[in-house]
């Protein structure tokens, strides 16, 4: 752990009057977007922001959909199926797991004003959208050589003066002489689930004794998705200027169960962990295409979204299982004793417990280029920046969750995206397609997911990302009103793995191989 930063960190919470839930680290998975819209936006690797005229384009460019001079009604469904894949100092580990979706549907209204005015058309949009998908297995193992999560139990625990020079008594029955502790706003859960499993002992004055490790075991399961609901708005002038505004409204619904266990000479422990965050959010989107040579179909587009507001509800509870070596020194009686604790059954809340927060996502800005070569082949580009260190927490109060954000800065960094795609237009009504692009993983080479001594969050495991790359191809048929659509995706995403933090614990590399199937229909009139 870094421990002087805990240490600073550590002696702000006094002025701290509320328990905590969420992490940096929690806050930037709902940051992450798959590449999911219509197959033929899928097809050609998302690059389509400059081109427009389909109806994802509305979530990145507003403006797209000023090029549709007609009606326009899509929807489109999918199979997802995703492996990944874990390297430790012992082995790997896969995991497997699929799922359908339902990717978006959506309309675009085209009203024709006028051939000769300024303005040309007005066109109205709606799409249902999928944002992301958090469906996903993972396990992993590892040789800690002494290591232990319940190291940062134990520093926790010594490193809270509340706990520290109090009624901590890991020979009591609940590890406290208090009756409960699960309702005080200034003692962390995981000091409680050491203490409740007798894994850790504060008393000690060298920071808190713990059991070295020499074995672990992860498992997570991750369910849920974010939702979008795009209302479009959008203007044709003179056939070459196209503007265009969205405003979105997201849903959040994200579910992760995850097992923690260790071995330690004589004994083990068990951590499972519970968390779901569920809410809702907006932003606006303003985009600009231009074509500035009448006798080309070149186009530049621009657009920027505001920073997402999220209204969030984290709702944690852990339970612990361990069984514990003791000896008599006297007697040379060596024996185990098993202990438990389940949060719900000492939680104030009496369930699971539930946090309240605001998070205010990064900004965004895309740059991007298209256009045709004669009549059948056309090219998009573009490059969208985000800055994830500009992520933003507040309490259910409003105040500014200042020692989290603090974090989140320290540790965060700018998310670049590149996407690159070509539609090739053969006997007359068929198309093929291709795309690529590639993502930054917006996390410093040295990011670590800091718990504070006051916090709920009991799931101690993060990840780094890397980088994603996203390969597509795609068919699609154009008739006079009907047409369709079908396109592939595989995505493999890289990262850095840690179960708890601490400086000296190795990552474990995590690989994740997306692939998906899916397809459009859709109708002019």
């Amino acid at each position: 752990m870094k421990r002087n930063r805990l240490f600073i960190l550590a002696a702000m919470l006094p002025a701290l009057a509320t328990m905590q839930a969420q992490t940096s680290y929690e806050a930037a998975e709902l940051l992450n977007s798959d590449l999911t819209g219509t197959a033929r936006y899928v097809g050609m690797g998302g690059a389509m922001s400059a081109l427009g005229a389909d109806i994802s384009t509305m979530g990145t460019n507003p403006a797209g959909t000023a090029l549709f001079r007609s009606y326009d009604f899509s929807l489109s469904a999918g199979g997802n199926w995703v492996t990944q894949r874990t390297q430790s100092n012992i082995g790997s580990n896969r995991s497997f797991s699929s799922y359908g979706s339902f990717d978006n549907i959506g309309i675009v209204m085209a009203n024709k004003l006028s051939n000769d005015d300024v303005l040309r058309f007005v066109n109205y949009g709606f799409n249902y959208r999928n944002v992301t998908r958090f469906g996903g297995k993972m396990g992993m193992s590892a040789n800690l050589g002494g290591l232990s999560q319940t190291g940062q139990m134990a520093w926790q625990a010594y490193e809270n003066q509340d706990v520290r020079y109090s009624d901590f008594d890991p020979n009591s029955e609940d590890g406290f002489l208090k009756t409960n502790y699960y309702d005080e706003p200034w003692v962390g859960w995981l000091t409680l689930m050491g203490a409740d499993g007798r894994l850790i002992d504060a008393s000690a004055l060298d920071g808190g004794a713990y059991y070295p490790s020499y074995l672990n075991n992860y498992t997570e399961r991750v369910t849920g998705g974010i939702n979008a609901y795009d209302f479009n708005l959008s203007f044709n002038l003179v056939d070459a200027v196209y503007l265009g505004v969205t405003f979105t409204s997201y849903n959040v619904d994200r579910n992760i169960v995850s097992s923690y266990t260790e071995y330690f000479d004589g004994g083990e422990y068990t951590l499972d962990n519970y968390y779901t965050t569920t809410g809702s959010g907006y932003d606006f989107k303003f985009g600009a295409i231009l074509r500035p040579f009448e006798e080309s179909s070149f186009r530049i587009g621009v657009s920027a979204t505001t920073p997402a507001v999220y209204t969030l509800r984290d709702y944690n509870s852990a339970v612990v299982n361990s069984v514990i070596p003791f000896y008599d020194s006297e007697t040379g009686e060596e024996w185990t004793e098993k202990f438990s604790m389940d949060t719900q059954s000492k939680d104030a809340f009496g369930g699971d417990c539930y946090t309240d927060y605001t998070m205010i996502a990064p900004a965004k800005v895309n740059v991007s280029l298209g256009g045709t070569i004669g009549t059948s082949l056309a090219l998009g580009a573009e490059y969208e920046y985000s800055n994830n260190a500009a992520t933003k927490l507040y309490y259910d109060d409003g105040n500014e969750n200042t020692m989290m954000n603090s974090h989140t800065s320290d540790n965060f960094t700018a998310q670049h995206a590149f996407r690159f795609g070509v539609e090739k237009m053969f006997a007359g009504s068929f198309y093929t397609r291709l795309g690529y692009n590639y993502v930054t993983g917006g996390y410093k080479s040295d990011a670590w997911k800091m718990i504070p001594i006051n916090s709920v969050q009991t799931n101690t495991a993060y990840k780094n990302i890397l980088a994603t790359k996203n390969y597509t191809c795609g068919l699609g048929y154009r008739g006079d009103s009907f047409y369709a659509d079908a396109a592939l995706l595989y995505s493999t995403q890289s990262a850095d793995f840690y179960p708890f933090d601490d400086p000296s614990l190795a990552s474990t590399q995590l690989v994740r191989q997306y692939l998906k199937g899916m397809v459009t229909i859709g109708f002019r009139f």
